[in-house]
């Protein structure tokens, strides 16, 4: 007659297992880094043709009480539009802005919900591995010879 296994090592094992896929997901779901940038509205002087390979809008921008001409990294505005850019940490010398509706905030939701479920699958797969280890070992019979 094989000995029973103790609902007790059930229990043990589901709160190491639980515990961790839920940090695991707490850890990917936190925000990383603060990802602000900083973004300044931004005056178009001189647009350009979007055909050539130099398609780059000049704007003009005021960073603190500097007023500074950069790259935009776009073409096609009209003259005297205003855009709002992102500003690049160096701003010493010939710069590129980019446009802040096409900047990525932080990491989208989708990357952070992949990540997260292959993270738990990883627990899932561990914990069905312990298992099948756990069936594979002999057990003490009590009527052994």
């Amino acid at each position: 007659m094989a000995v029973p296994r103790s609902p007790v090592r059930w229990a043990l094992v589901l709160l190491v297992v639980g515990p961790v896929g839920v940090a695991a997901a707490v850890a990917l779901w936190w925000p990383r880094t603060s990802t602000e940038v900083e973004r300044v509205a931004a005056t178009v002087v001189a647009p350009a043709s979007c055909g050539g390979a130099e398609a780059y809008d000049r704007v003009e921008l005021k960073i603190g009480d500097e007023t500074h001409t950069a790259k935009l990294d776009g073409c096609g505005h009209q003259q005297n539009e205003v855009v709002e850019v992102v500003v690049p940490a160096d701003t010493s010398g010939e710069f590129i802005v980019q446009d802040a509706a096409s900047t990525p905030v932080g990491m989208p939701f989708d990357a952070r919900l992949t990540t997260m479920l292959m993270c738990l699958s990883g627990l899932a797969g561990g914990l069905y591995a312990y298992l099948l280890t756990r069936r594979a070992q002999p057990t003490a019979s009590a009527g052994a010879a």
